[in-house]
């Protein structure tokens, strides 16, 4: 049987010590039912994994004589950009992009967006975005939870300097070629960009080529944007890591 993990906030790590938040020392304890002396994995979400021993102190758990672990981070960082769709199915497509590695996803307003967050509730949408993913990499074995940004209008997404030197995809199913990930000399940095489920406008489709982005179907079907999201980070990471190997 595996170990169980534990995510820890870095700030809660030190001297060796890592004292678990209370939702997760009550997990521990009254769910899980780990007794003192027994061995466990945290991770901070920043990169940092370490294995340790449980110890009771009074309502606190903590885990003592920390050792790291060592973690191999991918030869590519993948940014993850989707539009907005129902919630149920952006958090599904959070919970299983994170699963198989993606780095860092923005969420997108598009002309055709199904969903308009309300300014009063994008920081509690953010905070319950940012459970999901920490709670997909406890399960899925990742020390790093990927960054969660504030959604962004598409417009500020082909505007933001940092992706200027990196490859870029942004998936249409009316494109007139199927995407060859095979045929592209990858950057260290990866940006996937997925429509919503009304698809694009042309004129996204138009600002995306002026902004460097490859234009690509991912098949003859219509595959809903969870899905289709899902498909690209498997087909990439199934190609960065064969060419690596």
């Amino acid at each position: 049987m595996s170990r169980r993990r534990f995510h820890v906030p870095r700030g809660s790590i030190r001297d060796g010590v890592a004292v678990l938040p209370p939702s997760q020392a009550h997990h521990l304890r009254n769910v899980l039912r780990i007794c003192s002396g027994d061995t466990v994995e945290v991770f901070d979400g920043e990169g940092n994994g370490f294995i340790g021993t449980v110890e009771m102190r009074g309502a606190e758990v903590a885990i003592r004589d920390l050792k790291n672990m060592p973690f191999k981070k991918g030869p590519v960082g993948l940014t993850l950009a989707a539009a907005l769709v129902k919630s149920a199915k952006f958090e599904w497509m959070l919970q299983k992009t994170t699963e198989l590695g993606i780095e860092e996803i923005i969420p997108l307003n598009t002309r055709f967006s199904e969903i308009q967050i309300p300014d009063s509730k994008i920081d509690s949408r953010l905070e319950r975005w940012i459970r999901i993913v920490h709670e997909a990499s406890k399960q899925c074995g990742r020390f790093a939870a990927p960054r969660v940004r504030r959604p962004v209008h598409f417009q500020e997404l082909l505007n933001i300097e940092e992706f200027a030197g990196c490859t870029k995809f942004l998936f249409y199913e009316k494109a007139g070629v199927y995407w060859r990930p095979e045929q592209t000399q990858f950057t260290e940095r990866v940006v996937l960009c997925m429509g919503p489920e009304g698809g694009w406008d042309r004129d996204e489709i138009e600002q995306a080529v002026k902004g460097g982005y490859q234009i690509s179907s991912l098949g003859p079907l219509v595959l809903r944007a969870e899905t289709a999201a899902i498909a690209a980070v498997s087909i990439i990471q199934h190609q960065i890591y064969s060419s690596a190997s």
